[in-house]
């Protein structure tokens, strides 16, 4: 099995959850409105009251990344992307996606690393503001929305150049 293969296989994927309408448009919508609102809303129950600043500011940025996806997703929904964005543009949410991506993946490794060394025990809700694994669930989430958001816009961008060509070429 080839490299070739197995990135085919990704694109057609990812075409089929990119429709325009569709159980699978509607479903990307509702988790990237849960991706948001729970990362924001986590952002400030960890920062304010639990004092856990690093899975705050990790919760913050997940959520920053999922509106991100669901402003693309509404705006290709409504036949507004175009209007909005252009394919240079999308390449740079491209470039912003794969950048929380790689983030998300050195967070959670550091986290990983950091937790097996402090010895941390199961999260619970009397370490909090301490356990290293509150940290890794949300750099998780970072990376998830990154690589949602960098599919997503990549996805967008080759259908916009396929749709909409300049008239004077």
């Amino acid at each position: 099995m080839n490299n070739t293969y197995f990135f085919r296989r990704l694109q057609a994927l990812a075409r089929i959850m990119a429709q325009r309408s569709g159980c699978c448009t509607y479903f990307n919508i509702i988790t990237a409105v849960l991706g948001t609102l729970g990362g924001w809303s986590a952002f400030g129950v960890f920062f304010f009251h639990f004092e856990n600043q690093q899975a705050g500011i990790w919760a913050f940025v997940s959520g920053t990344f999922a509106a991100t996806t669901l402003l693309i997703h509404i705006l290709y929904l409504r036949h507004t992307l175009e209007s909005w964005y252009t394919a240079e543009n999308l390449a740079q949410i491209r470039l912003m996606g794969l950048l929380g991506l790689i983030a998300g993946l050195i967070g959670a490794g550091v986290y990983i690393g950091l937790a097996v060394s402090h010895d941390d025990g199961r999260p619970s809700m009397d370490n909090i503001a301490t356990n290293h694994y509150f940290m890794l669930i949300w750099a998780l989430l970072t990376l998830k929305w990154g690589a949602s958001l960098f599919g997503f816009s990549h996805v967008y961008r080759r259908r916009l150049l396929e749709e909409y060509h300049p008239l004077l070429a």
